[in-house]
């Protein structure tokens, strides 16, 4: 067996092609590391003791997890192979994923983002509020499960948007899709006698002269400026849109807002969405602590993956 002790730890998924591409850089930088996918958990031999001696099985390579200085964090141990008794899955995976965080939680290693930060500030209505109370601008906001208080909140703002309070991805027998931001239409024919089987999230709808993502990395920010083709700029993420991409430069006070949301939420690494209108306001709209970045660097050669090797190093 041949002994490894890495200094970089990717815990993903096996579809994550933004680690796929960060992987390539490494490589170029000759820099050791080691990737878990949890899809993987019967694939490798992984072994925690209390003496805080943590190893990693791997065909003819043992892995010393104890040596790991910093962790890149892009998604949740939550997808898993079939247990042998289909009876017995809900229970294996939650032993599986409880293994593997608890034993992650154990690792003294800088965190790019540490995990239940990251869990926490993916929360769209607590961001939202700590977002507010830091001085963000942010679009009026409605949550709840009574219709009669959504269509007062309509009625109130005239225009608004829905969106979903969660990742919005669905998947079902009959495929996977996403659930975009919409245009709040035909609300008169809610019945405010029931209750929506889910609480929903509507939003005033704010005029956007431009969409603003800002990815950041530790003190750097790289923000992009998003036109598109369609005519009431929803949701410019929609795959059928035209989209122009060019470099922004942010205010220096907006800068020290998302500084200080950071710092409020505990993270290193994120992307920041903004709608700018017309009179110059920002409007801040989410952040997402395991947001995508790897588009914009090929549209704009952004160096966004010499960033977050960067901070990994430090």
């Amino acid at each position: 067996m041949i002994n490894i002790s890495p200094k970089i730890l990717l815990i993903t998924n096996k579809d994550d092609f933004a680690i796929d591409y960060l992987i390539l850089k490494l490589a170029k930088r000759d820099i050791q590391y080691l990737r878990i996918n949890s899809e993987d958990i019967t694939n490798f031999r992984l072994s925690y003791g209390l003496d805080n001696n943590i190893e990693l099985k791997y065909n003819n390579y043992i892995y010393n997890l104890k040596e790991i200085k910093s962790v890149y964090f892009r998604r949740a141990p939550s997808i898993f192979p079939k247990a042998v008794d289909s009876n017995d899955t809900t229970f294996i995976n939650r032993e599986r994923r409880d293994f593997l965080e608890g034993l992650y939680l154990s690792m003294e290693a800088k965190w790019i983002n540490p995990i239940f930060a990251t869990y926490k500030a993916e929360r769209k209505i607590y961001q939202l509020t700590v977002a507010k109370k830091i001085g963000f601008n942010v679009p009026r906001t409605l949550g709840s499960n009574s219709p009669t208080k959504v269509l007062a909140f309509i009625k109130e703002n005239n225009e608004c948007i829905i969106k979903p309070i969660s990742h919005g991805l669905q998947v079902t027998k009959d495929g996977i899709y996403s659930i975009y931001t919409s245009k709040v239409i035909n609300y008169e024919s809610i019945d405010d006698k029931e209750i929506f089987e889910s609480p929903v999230l509507i939003q005033e709808k704010i005029d956007n002269y431009r969409d603003i993502r800002a990815t950041v990395i530790g003190d750097r920010i790289f923000a992009v400026e998003i036109d598109t083709d369609e005519n009431n700029k929803i949701d410019w993420r929609k795959p059928n849109l035209n989209k122009i991409y060019k470099i922004h430069q942010l205010p220096k006070k907006i800068k020290e807002l998302i500084f200080k949301l950071h710092k409020e939420l505990n993270l290193i690494y994120s992307a920041f969405d903004f709608i700018l209108t017309t009179a110059g306001e920002y409007y801040f709209l989410e952040t997402n602590p395991a947001g995508e970045w790897v588009w914009l660097e090929r549209e704009l050669n952004i160096p966004i993956s010499e960033a977050i090797i960067d901070e990994l190093m430090k």
